[in-house]
């Protein structure tokens, strides 16, 4: 395995991001320049506040990362600090299986596959870290998963709203809700959470992926929308034709600082149930007036 580490300052992230996943990175983490506080497979659009940071990316072969060196030294953004090294495949992997443990949200457990079932009795969900996609280790995610894991969701409809790896999705199942629908606009999404599906024993019938296109003239008892603060203002009429009377809105992928135009953005159709922050990103819970 080969590990390509670079500098680079945080804008141009989401362009170096796309420029070693196109080369063939298999991971990629990130860290804060001069400080040891990785972010493991980071969700794609999910900014760091870091206005320098390294971004480590993993390859398999040595041809890819050397074809990455290459191109990343036409980018002006990136710093004249770029290691690339031979690791043991064994060695990274226990480091990245080690970000990962087995966490509780009230009557749920999310796992990663590698560990032990931790409530085999109860109410669990095997879920592996996969790029760009939830797994419940982003404070985001985390507050979707708490507030669900708090509901008594018994045969409560419920719409997970871009539902990347299908996390929510299947932990509502998992809850008892039904039916549950999971979309998105991104195919490589709707397969995850198709494969995360059946990892689980969760039927199509009970967690139903599909567009938005598909669900056209449904209504739901619960959506729950993790995205980015600028879709979610925009959504918000499309929530309102998706929501059954007095429904609960659950929004997420809200910084702190962008609380009060999401608040300003909904004042009208929704009353504010309550906000919750956790490392500077914060959840909003809704009901359709």
């Amino acid at each position: 395995m080969q590990q390509l580490r670079v500098q680079l300052d945080a804008s141009a992230l989401d362009e170096v991001e796309a420029l070693l996943l196109s080369c063939g990175a298999l991971s990629l983490c990130l860290e804060e320049d001069g400080v040891s506080n990785p972010i493991f497979e980071p969700p794609i659009g999910d900014h760091p506040l870091w206005p320098k940071l390294y971004i480590s990316a993993l390859f398999e072969h040595l041809i890819a990362a050397e074809l990455s060196i290459k191109a990343l030294a036409h980018h002006a953004q990136v710093g004249t600090q770029v290691l690339l090294e031979t690791i043991d495949e064994t060695d990274w992997q226990a480091k990245f299986q080690q970000q990962f443990n087995a966490k509780h949200y009230g009557k749920l457990w999310v796992y990663p596959s590698w560990q032990e079932n931790p409530a085999p009795e109860g109410i669990s969900l095997k879920l592996d870290p996969g790029l760009a996609f939830g797994t419940g280790k982003h404070p985001t995610t985390d507050l979707c998963l708490h507030w669900l894991g708090k509901q008594d969701l018994a045969q409560v409809s419920v719409l997970d709203f871009g539902c990347g790896s299908g996390i929510l999705a299947l932990a509502a199942a998992k809850l008892g809700a039904q039916p549950v629908v999971a979309i998105d606009i991104d195919p490589q999404a709707l397969r995850a959470t198709k494969q995360n599906r059946a990892a689980n024993d969760i039927s199509p019938d009970q967690v139903y992926v599909a567009t938005a296109n598909d669900i056209v003239g449904q209504r739901f008892s619960v959506v729950v929308a993790n995205i980015l603060a600028g879709p979610l203002v925009e959504l918000r009429d499309q929530f309102v034709t998706l929501l059954l009377p007095k429904g609960e809105l659950i929004l997420s992928g809200i910084l702190s600082s962008q609380v009060n135009d999401i608040k300003a953005a909904y004042s009208e159709h929704f009353d504010l149930v309550s906000v919750k922050i956790q490392e500077d990103w914060a959840r909003i819970a809704y009901k359709l007036s």
